[in-house]
């Protein structure tokens, strides 16, 4: 069988959705399946996965192709690697010629991979020596570690050597730099040759995402003849190209599957209580290693994850770790909780050993609590100590600053109000109080980033300036305070108070050039997008009647949005549902791929990301919305005809045309007061 007919067989017999689905959680979304992309910081669902196409595309990083792409680029290998992963997961055997005709000498990443692979064999072997590794054996036993775990985590031994590892790598003529950058083996200082690293060590190997060795970590076993005696109780590999702590959770390869069937991740502290989890069938558990908790760690863990609950103790230690996790987890997706062991239970590993062990493990996990309110009841509980004003004036501070740094104002409305309540009930202030501190400790303790040295752009009449502010304050809707056009300030125009016959007074102004600029404040592109994602949810709402009674399909059509990105979405959305024909954002985004229009995909991946976030449970919910977006482009688009008119008033060519038009912008603001101020027109004389 020659490569092509290999490749062909190893791909058919690899299903895309299976494949990505052990890696990510997917989600069915009409005949395709979307899920959080891999490939870049993604908080709302972007790449879709087709089962009929055998493909994968995200629409806002662009990543997409086959399941050998996606090995290649999630895993990081090349196509001979990726073609021999897929191959025996698919049980095909895929031989060395087969790998051949790869450009190039191997990658560093590749030496290394290899150098960890043949350590593993080495520390395996150890093991299962019949003298050398007698002592590890009863150590284990002891450990009550089975055969069973020792084969899933490839558990092995270090010799009780100076040079072990080192001597068996030299009489294989092995590349020795390798396993020297592996930080595997290191050179003498003196007198020449190399010593192992790790030394009379039960070796845990810390995989990758396929299960290979990138690193490893040894725990010291009692009775050893070399070395110090109060060295580490554990030691982990040196970091390396292929292995970064902050970003690698140990088990994690093992873990995956029950995470994303359970949607909760355990992360406790330890080797071991990893190991023992796991035999004792909690297997969505895993592992820091030695360091504390990290955004990476957040990251890594989102893909698959809803929930992570962190197993710390109830000391000062454990405390810490809480106040860490917060501030990882606050302005993220994931829920975090916190799960104290009961007194008495040293860690997960003893804990499950005992005849009722699993049934405390589950309740312990079952009432972990949210990490805000373990934070909240520790200040509670120093509030009850501390009885003085001043003390509890300075407490609530330092607890305020404490959540401003995290990034409380990060987390979601809901939540934040939540926050806000209680500890308004707490300390005796309003909520309003409680949210204006935060802010402004937020803002005390935030870098203030240079600003750019651009001069600003000169309005083009009076008062321009003020409209383009007053449009820009608010990013979601207008300010339904605002004053309406008859209540104009002085600056704008004034009307001489004679009845049927008023006229107004105009001074002379220099001529505009141009015509009036359309407004694109982000309140518009907010509303045009909540406009296309509520249509994508609900196409029904197209045939619906406005507020002042025109039909909506007549009131907004193609060519009324601000960009043309947005026109030519609204443009296919728009025949798409006068049609009748069936409106999927999925198949909708394959076509805008395959049709090379990213840049619409983009907007629709985005419209459809804002209608997902406000959550709405209720259809009544999401009509509302989509006609108050309506709403907004009815009303920009008076607004807009309003200032147009006034452009042109304030460049006709006679005196009698200025005054023609501006009687019509007033019997325009008559009949239609809009909620903005219309800018800037001329002031009168009386």
């Amino acid at each position: 069988m020659d490569r092509d007919d290999l490749k062909r067989q190893v791909q058919e017999a690899t299903d895309i959705i299976q494949l990505i689905g052990e890696q990510v959680t997917l989600r069915p979304k009409g005949k395709e399946f979307a899920c959080l992309c891999p490939f870049h910081e993604d908080r709302n669902p972007s790449m879709f996965v087709s089962p009929q196409k055998q493909i994968y595309k995200c629409f806002v990083c662009g990543a997409g192709g086959d399941v050998f792409s996606f090995v290649m680029n999630y895993h990081k290998l090349s196509f001979p690697e990726a073609l021999k992963v897929l191959g025996e997961r698919a049980g095909i055997e895929v031989h060395d010629s087969h790998q051949q005709g790869e450009p190039g000498q191997p990658t560093v990443r590749q030496k290394l991979s290899e150098a960890n692979k043949c350590a593993c064999t080495f520390f395996q072997r150890q093991y299962q020596h019949e003298q050398a590794g007698a002592k590890v054996r009863d150590y284990v036993a002891k450990r009550g570690i089975n055969t069973q775990m020792l084969e899933e985590f490839q558990i092995g031994y270090a010799p009780d050597s100076w040079d072990g590892l080192a001597t068996y790598l030299q009489k294989r003529n092995m590349p020795i730099e390798d396993y020297i950058e592996a930080g595997l083996v290191s050179p003498r200082k003196t007198g020449g040759g190399l010593f192992d690293r790790m030394r009379h060590r039960l070796i845990f190997p810390i995989c990758d995402a396929l299960g290979r060795p990138i690193a490893f970590g040894g725990r010291i076993l009692p009775d050893g003849t070399l070395g110090d005696k109060n060295e580490a109780k554990y030691l982990n590999s040196p970091e390396t190209p292929l292995f970064n702590k902050s970003q690698t959770l140990y088990g994690l390869h093992l873990a995956k599957q029950a995470i994303i069937q359970t949607r909760t991740a355990v992360i406790v502290e330890g080797y071991m209580d990893v190991v023992a989890c796991h035999q004792h069938g909690v297997c969505n558990v895993v592992a820091a290693l030695g360091t504390a908790l990290t955004k990476e760690h957040a990251h890594a863990l989102r893909h698959f994850a809803e929930k992570v609950v962190l197993l710390f103790d109830a000391d000062e230690a454990g405390q810490k770790a809480a106040d860490r996790a917060v501030e990882i987890f606050i302005g993220g997706t994931l829920d975090v909780t916190i799960a104290v062991l009961p007194d008495g239970s040293k860690d997960p590993d003893e804990l499950l050993k005992l005849p009722n062990g699993r049934e405390i493990w589950d309740k312990a996990i079952k009432d972990s609590r949210d990490a805000l309110d373990y934070q909240f009841d520790r200040m509670k509980s120093q509030f009850t100590e501390n009885d003085t004003v001043a003390g509890r004036q300075r407490l609530t501070e330092e607890y305020l600053r404490k959540l401003a740094l995290q990034g409380l104002e990060k987390m979601s409305p809901i939540r934040r109000g939540l926050v806000y309540e209680r500890i308004a009930n707490l300390v005796h202030l309003d909520e309003k109080s409680i949210g204006e501190m935060v802010s402004r400790l937020a803002k005390t303790n935030r870098p203030t980033p240079p600003k750019p040295q651009q001069p600003a752009p000169t309005p083009q009449h009076p008062g321009e300036a003020e409209y383009l502010d007053v449009m820009d304050g608010d990013p979601a809707m207008m300010d339904p305070d605002m004053p309406h056009a008859s209540d104009l300030a002085p600056g704008s125009f004034e009307m001489a108070d004679t009845g049927a016959q008023n006229q107004p007074n105009v001074q002379p102004q220099p001529a505009l050039t141009g015509s009036a600029p359309k407004v694109r404040s982000r309140a518009l592109k907010l509303a045009e997008r909540q406009l296309l994602g509520c249509l994508l949810h609900r196409p029904d709402l197209f045939g619906i009647t406005l507020d002042d009674g025109h039909a909506f399909e007549e009131a907004i059509i193609p060519g009324d949005m601000t960009t043309d990105a947005a026109n030519a979405l609204y443009h296919v959305v728009y025949e798409r549902i006068a049609a009748g024909d069936t409106l999927r954002l999925s198949s909708l985004l394959m076509e805008l791929m395959e049709q090379g229009r990213q840049d619409l995909a983009n907007l629709l991946t985005q419209a459809d990301a804002d209608i997902e976030k406000l959550n709405m449970t209720e259809p009544e919910q999401l009509e509302a919305v989509f006609r108050k977006a309506a709403e907004k482009l009815l009303e920009m688009r008076q607004i807009d005809e309003k200032l147009q008119t006034r452009d042109m008033a304030l460049n006709a060519d006679s005196a009698e045309l200025q005054e023609h038009l501006l009687r019509q912008i007033q019997e325009q603001h008559r009949a239609n007061p809009s909620p903005i101020r219309i800018a800037g027109l001329p002031r009168g004389k009386s």
